[in-house]
């Protein structure tokens, strides 16, 4: 278990099972990742410590599920998962996108268009209504892999047609499995795109859920109040309102 002191003032503790979602949440990286960054520092101006544990994602929302950890990050809204967790407010909003293969194109304009098409996707993410749809009816075949960067050798070998992964999360992944051949290899799909928001989610198992809940949701408005929010998930981004390649 990896524990984050919020200060000396703490007196609660939640524990946060994630995964490796690069720049997002990484056990390598400065307080755990951007996102762990934000999430930590909302805990903490409500005087909660963040203790967190880094698993397989599908695991992380099993755990969770289960109360065995109280909480996860990272996770869309959906109505298969509203039966077991509290939904914070959403830490993020971006696009998943779909990638092809340059050696294999895709030409698809719509969701509707990727039907009779194999789909790669992370363990355990959703896909929202539309796309559930297609999946659940049989036009699109999903293989799941831990990592995005399992699903890019995947795509590369021509095992899966399309790749789904939020464009931020994808374009380092792509950057570790392909170093400086992803923009030859690879390309995301200009008019095909999923809206996802990633939220904290908190067991229904736990007697406090709720109430970790709203505390989380008073700490992360302080954050995008005083401006911290965008330092801390976003660092690259510059002063002068300019910035690295960043979620849009």
């Amino acid at each position: 278990m990896l524990s984050l002191t919020a200060s000396s003032a703490t007196t609660d503790t939640v524990t946060i099972a994630v995964g490796e979602w690069h720049p997002y949440f990484s056990e390598d990286a400065e307080g755990y990742g951007t996102y762990a960054q934000v999430v930590t520092r909302a805990f903490e101006l409500e005087g909660v410590e963040v203790q967190y544990g880094f698993f397989p994602w599908k695991r992380a929302l099993l755990q969770t599920q289960s109360g065995s950890w109280q909480a996860s990050a990272g996770w869309g809204k959906t109505k298969d998962r509203e039966p077991f967790f509290h939904f914070c407010d959403a830490v993020l909003v971006e696009r998943e996108q779909f990638f092809y293969a340059t050696a294999r194109p895709v030409e698809a304009h719509s969701l509707q268009d990727l039907a009779g098409l194999s789909l790669g996707s992370l363990d355990g993410a959703a896909f929202g209504e539309d796309l559930q749809k297609l999946v659940s009816s049989g036009q699109i075949t999903v293989f799941r892999q831990s990592t995005l960067e399992d699903l890019f050798k995947m795509l590369d070998v021509g095992r899966v047609d399309v790749v789904m992964g939020n464009e931020k999360v994808a374009a380092d992944a792509l950057a570790v499995a392909f170093p400086g051949q992803e923009a030859k290899r690879f390309k995301a799909l200009e008019d095909v795109t999923v809206l996802w928001d990633y939220r904290v989610i908190v067991s229904k198992k736990i007697e406090n859920g709720e109430d970790l809940c709203t505390r989380f949701n008073r700490g992360l408005k302080k954050l995008r109040e005083t401006g911290e929010y965008e330092r801390l998930l976003w660092p690259d981004k510059k002063e002068n309102g300019g910035s690295d390649p960043s979620p849009s």
